[in-house]
């Protein structure tokens, strides 16, 4: 019998994990009331000082990346955001967000060394500004493109290599606009 919940509990983090192209679009017209009403969120940074949407507000679009470390297509995906974030980055902000436990931290950081990501990681030891953003609370990967104004234009639930390309059009829109 425990063997059997082990095994149970290993396909459920696995599938949470969106290794499975189990992917969904919502438009902001779907999006939660508050979010609807400006998005917003502060969180500490893995290297120190905090991010705030505040700061950007009506300057630069967003794209938040929930991750883990444990989670493969999430580092595959923030690999490729760093990919684009020459491309972008004088209109979008782009931050990972990693919904790690404190413990973890120093592997939060780790990562983002080596992958040189050239955006802010951002930390939320405690879960709580995870689970009030992303539906059921820690699935991962999941992305948000925030426009400058705090409306949510979409979300994105896992990844699939080729997903950045479909995201690289949707930012040139929101770009353009």
């Amino acid at each position: 019998m425990r063997n059997i919940i082990v095994l149970l509990t290993a396909l459920l983090l696995f599938a949470s994990c969106g290794s499975a192209p189990a992917k969904s679009e919502e438009s902001a017209t779907s999006a939660k009331p508050q979010e609807a009403s400006g998005f917003s969120i502060t969180l500490d940074k893995v290297d120190g000082g905090t991010f705030s949407f505040e700061d950007i507000r009506g300057k630069k679009h967003l794209v938040a990346a929930f991750w883990a470390t444990w989670c493969e297509p999430c580092k595959q995906e923030l690999k490729k955001l760093a990919e684009m974030y020459g491309t972008f980055s004088d209109s979008v902000e782009f931050v990972g967000i990693s919904t790690d436990t404190e413990e973890m931290i120093d592997k939060v950081n780790e990562f983002a060394a080596e992958a040189a990501l050239p955006f802010p990681i951002l930390v939320d030891p405690s879960g709580n500004t995870v689970a009030s953003i992303i539906p059921g609370g820690d699935s991962v990967p999941y992305l948000m493109v925030v426009d400058k104004n705090g409306v949510v234009v979409s979300r994105h639930s896992g990844y699939t290599p080729g997903d950045e390309e479909a995201l690289k059009h949707e930012l040139e829109t929101l770009v353009s606009r």
